[in-house]
C-alpha cells in the first residue's frame, strides 16, 4: 500500500486483514481466566493449535467469560453441534481450549469474517463466505500502521460518505456487499445509521416486515407512536395498517449506501456517536 488512506485501506483490505490475522495467530496461547484485556479486539479459540472459533468484541475479557461458560457460549454450543455431525471424534471439555487475542482499533468485524474463511475455523456458523480466500501472511507491519491511523482514517471515511448524494429510499440501487447506510427524513435530518455484511439483504429487510427490522420498529415507536404487539413472547409485531404506515414513511426518506471493505463497525460507531441519529439506540450515548 503506497499510503495509509481510507480509500487505499478499502482497496487493499485483504492485505491488511492477512497481516492482522497473521498477527493474531502468532499471539501466545492462554487460558481464558488469565486474560484481563478489556478493550476492543479479536480472539481465536483453539485446541492443540488447531483453530476452532474466531470472534470480535468490544470487551475481550467480558466476551471470553461468556464464551467459556457453557450456558452462554456460542463457540461451545457450536462445537457440540459439530460433534453430533462428526461421530467418533475425541470429545473436548470447554477448559481444554486455549485463547489467542489482540487489541483491534479498526477492522475487528472484518478480521472475524476473514478468519472464518482463511484459517479456516471449524465451528463458526455465521458470516460464512463473507470474504475471498487469501493467504494468511505477514505484510511488513501493515496491520500496525493501519491501527495507528484509526482517527485519521475514520475522519476520511466520514468525508467520503457525505460526498455521496442521498436518494429516495426505494430509488436506490443497492449492492450485495458489506457496507454502511445512512437514512434522512424528508427534512434532511439524519435519523439512522446502519451497517451490514450484505447491504442488499439489509435493504430488503428494512423494506419488508417490521419483525425483522430494527429501523422499522424504531420508526413505528419513535416517530409514528405505534405500540409493538407481543406474540409468543416477542414484542416485534405491527398490524397490517401500521406496517403500511411504516413503509409509507420510508418512502418519504432519503438514503445513501456505501460499500465498506474494512472498518464498517468502527465507522458506524464513530458516526452514531458524532451525529446522534434519532432512531439509533446502540452507541448513541456519551
Amino acid at each position: 500500500m503506497e499510503k495509509i488512506t481510507w480509500k487505499n485501506v478499502q482497496k487493499f483490505s485483504d492485505n491488511t486483514l492477512a497481516d492482522g490475522l497473521w498477527e493474531l495467530s502468532k499471539r501466545p496461547f492462554e487460558s481464558y481466566s488469565d486474560i484481563s484485556h478489556n478493550d476492543f479486539g479479536n480472539y481465536l479459540i483453539s485446541h492443540d493449535k488447531k483453530p476452532y472459533y474466531v470472534g470480535e468484541a468490544k470487551d475481550i475479557c467480558k466476551r471470553l467469560k461468556q464464551q467459556f461458560k457453557p450456558t452462554t457460549s456460542t463457540f461451545f454450543k457450536n462445537y457440540q453441534k459439530y460433534l453430533t455431525k462428526n461421530k467418533g471424534l475425541t470429545v473436548l471439555l470447554i477448559d481444554n481450549f486455549k485463547v489467542q487475542h489482540m487489541p483491534t482499533q479498526l477492522g475487528r468485524k472484518e478480521v472475524e469474517e476473514f478468519g472464518i474463511v482463511n484459517l479456516p475455523t471449524i465451528v463458526n456458523s455465521f458470516q460464512l463466505g463473507k470474504r475471498e480466500r487469501q493467504k494468511v501472511c505477514c505484510h511488513d507491519g501493515l496491520w500496525s500502521e493501519v491501527q495507528k491511523a484509526k482517527s485519521e482514517l475514520l475522519n476520511e471515511g466520514e468525508k467520503e460518505i457525505f460526498k455521496q448524494t442521498f436518494q429516495k429510499w426505494f430509488d436506490n440501487k443497492v449492492f450485495s456487499r458489506a457496507g454502511l447506510y445512512l437514512v434522512q427524513n424528508k427534512s434532511g435530518d439524519l435519523i439512522y445509521i446502519g451497517e451490514s455484511s450484505d447491504i442488499n439483504q439489509r435493504f430488503a429487510t428494512h423494506s419488508g416486515r417490521t419483525y425483522f427490522s430494527a429501523l422499522r420498529r424504531h420508526i413505528a415507536t419513535e416517530i409514528l407512536s405505534f405500540e409493538l404487539k407481543e406474540i409468543n413472547g416477542k414484542k416485534k409485531y405491527l398490524n397490517e395498517n401500521e406496517e403500511k404506515a411504516v413503509t409509507a414513511f420510508l418512502k418519504t426518506c432519503n438514503a445513501s449506501f456505501h460499500p465498506t471493505d474494512f472498518g464498517r463497525y468502527e465507522l458506524e460507531e464513530y458516526l452514531i456517536k458524532k451525529y446522534r441519529p434519532l432512531l439509533n439506540r446502540k452507541g448513541n450515548k456519551d
